[in-house]
């Protein structure tokens, strides 16, 4: 890009006298310069789309300028510049702050109140404890259930389940280990469930911890030598007592 220069001093050839060969205006001289004109004309920038070649350079915008002013280098290095005391989210937009891909880096373990685990690591079920860092419990044996016991939890089997029947339990016949008038114990850790078929002669009675639960009752006077036969059927919770009362049984089975 080059600037024009004029070569010859036209105002000068009016001061000089008339027929001073140097006062003419000579036809080379004016083609000269319009020469140089044409090429200062066509070494400049056009100022629709221009193109710059070497190193263009543009005044310097006031920081927070928002304008169509040229934004030269050191505007730009500025601005860059001032990111680094843009405050925090809420000092922005905390209504409207929208948050894309990257990555959260320079924070470990990001606290519970700010979003976070509170933790490095965490493997197994994810457990909650208030603001305090999140814990986790590790799935242990296969088949294990999350158990708590009342301040923790923990990986444990499953409490089996038993009794009447549901853990395998099957129908005993304990007529030669029992009789009637007498009181015995379910030592049991489960329910356990009492069929009894008693002899009524004068009423037959079945008893859990003391407690009348059944009863039958057969008036002998109604005809000479007459025995009637109840059935009695009681589920017996563990360390409960049971008894039957009745002239005498005809069988007993425990399922246990």
């Amino acid at each position: 890009m080059s600037d024009y220069t004029k070569a010859t001093n036209f105002t000068a050839k009016d001061s000089l006298p008339t027929g001073n060969s140097g006062k003419i205006v000579k036809g080379a001289e004016i083609d000269t310069e319009l020469t140089a004109v044409a090429s200062a004309i066509a070494s400049k920038a056009n100022i629709n789309s221009p193109t710059f070649t070497g190193t263009p350079a543009a005044p310097t915008a006031t920081s927070g300028s928002n304008t169509t002013q040229v934004a030269n280098t050191a505007f730009v290095k500025a601005a860059i510049d001032d990111l680094g005391t843009i405050g925090t989210i809420a000092e922005q937009d905390a209504d409207d702050v929208t948050i894309t891909g990257g990555a959260i880096t320079g924070i470990t373990d990001l606290a519970v109140a700010d979003g976070g685990t509170g933790a490095s690591t965490l493997t197994g079920v994810v457990i909650g404890n208030g603001t305090s860092a999140m814990t986790a419990v590790a799935p242990g044996t296969s088949g294990n259930v999350l158990k708590s016991n009342g301040t923790a939890w923990t990986s444990a089997a499953p409490t089996a389940v038993e009794g009447l029947g549901l853990g395998g339990e099957t129908w005993q016949n304990m007529s030669g280990s029992r009789s009637v008038n007498s009181t015995y114990t379910n030592d049991e850790t489960y329910p356990i469930m009492v069929i009894v078929a008693l002899v009524n002669s004068n009423g037959a009675y079945f008893y859990i911890n003391g407690s009348l639960v059944w009863r039958e009752w057969y008036d002998v006077n109604t005809g000479a030598g007459q025995t009637g036969y109840g059935t009695a059927t009681a589920i017996i919770p563990p360390g409960a007592t049971y008894s039957a009362a009745a002239g005498n049984f005809y069988s007993w089975w425990e399922l246990r």
